[in-house]
């Protein structure tokens, strides 16, 4: 699409060129046309090499410069860039894990009351308890299709610093 784009705009660009120079050939007399074709050929070659220059393709995706001219980036993230965090950082075990990284897959009622079966990314299953920590929140709910997390939200933007997350057992398409 640059390519077509490219290819359109130096054609619009030499027949406006060609247009200008019919325009000053008509002006001029016939002892000054010699001088009238050099410099159209040099203003058409000018306007060419900007507009290639316009048009290049940048060499990678590291070559984007954003000029902002007093305003902000707008392909920048207000909150700032997200942490990441390594797997090196982690604590062991399901406190170690991001709860969108978890997936439930049962829930049984105990004595205590309901306790909730994650699959977690490392491939193994968790119990998971009214009070359990993930690394991004904790487990405040648990019902008899579903547990709720309660998520700590880094965005200053919002009011409320967490938001509550619900896991369901049965998928929402099959829900109505």
């Amino acid at each position: 699409m640059i390519r077509t784009l490219r290819n359109g705009l130096l054609g619009a660009s030499i027949m406006a060129s060609l247009m200008l120079a019919s325009i000053a050939l008509r002006a001029q007399t016939a002892t000054s046309t010699a001088t009238a074709t050099t410099e159209t050929t040099a203003t058409t070659k000018d306007v060419q090499d900007s507009l290639e220059e316009i048009l290049e393709e940048p060499e990678s995706a590291d070559a984007y410069r954003y000029d902002p001219q007093g305003r902000r980036d707008p392909f920048r993230s207000l909150i700032g860039p997200t942490p990441k965090i390594d797997a090196g950082n982690r604590p062991e075990g399901l406190p170690g894990f991001l709860i969108d990284e978890l997936k439930l897959q049962g829930i049984f009622k105990t004595r205590q009351g309901f306790t909730a079966m994650v699959n977690a990314p490392d491939n193994k299953g968790y119990s998971v308890r009214v009070g359990n920590k993930v690394l991004d929140g904790e487990v405040i709910r648990i019902t008899a299709t579903s547990i709720v997390f309660r998520q700590e939200v880094n965005d200053p933007t919002r009011i409320e610093r967490y938001r509550e997350v619900v896991k369901d057992l049965t998928p929402a398409a099959s829900r109505r």
